[in-house]
């Protein structure tokens, strides 16, 4: 069923190809929508995005590549971090359609920019934070070192980036526009 949520949204008109056959062409008739932030802000906060998005991502492979910190018995406290690889990759998505968005989205594209965004945002900011109680139990169990410790602070670091880029989600506010618009 979801795979037809878009289907009302579309029209099929017969067009004659090249040969002269009669060909179904797709064309959008649903509502477009645009961003109601100011152009200025909208800039700023795709800008934002990608910087945040960028640095909390070399911040997880880092501390992918640097996990060996957490000794082999506990190896299960580092599997918040191992599952952020996919709220990440789907921020990283949502934040590359931010990029090319049009000024008139189709419904689709708005769905997929305004709802996943966030919500993959949030995702990566509820497993870092796992990630930080994970990797603070792991330094109450063993004491404190100076490797885990900076990975904590790391995991730490992480949490925070993934907070402002769920926050925001705020500038991802749009409004229907009518065809001649």
């Amino acid at each position: 069923m979801r795979s037809k949520r878009y289907l009302k949204d579309y029209q099929l008109t017969p067009e004659v190809t090249a040969k002269g056959r009669l060909s179904p062409v797709a064309s959008y008739v649903g509502a477009y929508h645009r961003f109601t932030a100011e152009p200025a802000e909208l800039a700023r906060a795709r800008l934002a995005y990608a910087l945040l998005t960028a640095a909390a991502v070399v911040l997880l492979f880092l501390l992918l590549w640097f996990s060996d910190v957490i000794d082999r018995e506990r190896r299960f406290l580092l599997l918040p971090i191992t599952f952020n690889i996919f709220p990440a990759f789907g921020t990283v998505m949502g934040v590359l359609r931010l990029r090319g968005a049009p000024e008139r989205m189709t419904l689709r594209q708005r769905d997929r920019i305004c709802n996943r965004l966030p919500a993959f945002s949030f995702g990566f900011l509820g497993l870092a934070l796992l990630s930080v109680a994970a990797t603070a139990a792991q330094l109450i169990i063993n004491g404190v070192t100076l490797p885990t410790a900076l990975y904590c602070a790391d995991t730490l670091v992480l949490s925070v980036l993934c907070f402002f880029i769920f926050r925001l989600r705020r500038v991802l506010k749009t409004e229907v526009i009518t065809a001649a618009e």
